[in-house]
């Protein structure tokens, strides 16, 4: 199986998170706002460790409302 470019970024971002792709993408894509998915997905990237927690605190406030 070919993965892509965004498919294989996914996978990182989904890793760095602690979460498996899918549930990466189903918060991304359903609950989160443009700013913060924007924020999440550059932190993550950029390597900055302390962006890189803020950004996986963000992601398990909207993770943990998809619990509830």
């Amino acid at each position: 199986m070919k993965l892509g470019l965004f498919d294989l970024m996914d996978q990182a971002i989904a890793e760095e998170l602690g979460v498996d792709v899918k549930t990466y993408i189903k918060v991304i894509e359903t609950k989160t706002s443009d700013e913060d998915t924007d924020f999440i997905i550059m932190s993550i990237l950029e390597g900055d460790e302390s962006k890189k927690e803020r950004a996986k605190e963000l992601f398990n406030k909207y993770l943990t409302e998809d619990s509830e």
